[in-house]
């Protein structure tokens, strides 16, 4: 994943002003982007169940190498839903200032360095029995409330 990703606007319905003259595009900095996925607390997964229904839960997690690794366990909803299908979606839990991850999440190993920042970050480390999922984004889009439609920006990796 390049490090410095061509900002872009993203695919929104055009009546929420995207593409509009009078909204000219100001792309959030990526560097702005990386530093709310490492500094925020608490992120929603979206998975989607084998009937079709989606699942969200709010899990801890950290931005680590370019890509977001949390833990559950293989037998939780999440962990049985990302095991048998892999895509989903992160997003952090203000509605304001918006940062929306989008790929195929894995499971990943090893993970020594990873748990040593997840224990830097939270203070524990669970017991061994939860597994480490990476979902390296294939697609991020974010924007900010105050100035949205201006700031509206997708990468693509």
């Amino acid at each position: 994943m390049p490090l410095a990703p061509e900002p872009e606007r993203p695919d929104i319905d055009p009546g929420y002003g995207i593409g509009d003259p009078q909204y000219p595009f100001t792309p959030i900095e990526w560097s702005d982007v990386t530093a709310r996925l490492v500094e925020s607390r608490n992120y929603w997964v979206a998975t989607t169940r084998p009937s079709g229904r989606a699942h969200s839960v709010p899990v801890w997690g950290i931005w680590f190498e370019d890509a977001f690794w949390f833990f559950t366990g293989p037998e939780s909803l999440t962990g049985r839903n990302l095991l048998r299908d892999g895509a989903a979606e992160v997003h952090l839990e203000s509605g304001d200032d918006v940062v929306l991850l989008f790929g195929v999440i894995e499971t990943a190993g090893p993970i020594d360095t990873v748990a040593e920042a997840y224990q830097a970050k939270y203070g524990l480390v669970g017991d061994g029995s939860e597994t480490a999922f990476r979902l390296r984004p294939a697609k991020v889009i974010a924007w900010r409330e105050h100035d949205f439609p201006n700031s509206a920006t997708r990468w693509r990796f």
